[in-house]
């Protein structure tokens, strides 16, 4: 009998299993909380950002500008966000951030269009973790659009 009294353990510990299973699920319930509060505010600031240099510069997935002659074409641009995204909402930024990275690296070589705009997806596994994580690109030409619409405010001389 001295060795099953010597094992056994009290009743007041059973619930010590629980408590920290629940205190685990609480900590990534507001990890995850805060995660997509941040995201969101980046989100917010990388459209407006991107807003603001789409009136510079114009987007465009065909081979040319409708309505527009190419005078010159300045090179093959390409962006990748910095975002790895593991969500949705972190997704979305990623795409933002890269489409705003071609925008600049465009208007960083004189272009006022990019024509032939296309989005592909790197999708790997973290290091060390079971979650898959994705990097968008986006590529296209950079060229310089002479363009006269009277209907749209975008216009290039």
């Amino acid at each position: 009998m001295p060795i099953a009294a010597a094992t056994h353990t009290s009743d007041v510990f059973w619930f010590l299993p629980l408590l920290g299973l629940l205190l685990i699920g609480v900590v990534m319930f507001r990890w995850n909380r805060r995660s997509k509060a941040t995201t969101n505010r980046l989100l917010e600031e990388v459209e407006r950002e991107l807003a603001t240099v789409q009136s510079q510069i114009l987007l465009v997935t065909t081979s040319a500008v409708p309505g527009g002659r190419t005078v010159r074409t300045l090179g093959y641009v390409e962006a990748l966000s910095d975002t790895e995204a593991a969500s949705d909402w972190e997704y979305r930024l990623a795409e933002k951030q890269a489409l705003l990275g071609l925008a600049r690296q465009g208007l960083g070589i004189g272009a006022n269009a990019i024509v032939g705009v296309r989005k592909s997806n790197a999708h790997y596994d973290q290091a060390g973790s079971k979650w898959r994580v994705a990097r968008v690109t986006y590529a296209g030409t950079a060229v310089v659009v002479n363009q006269r619409l009277q209907s749209t405010e975008w216009a290039a001389s």
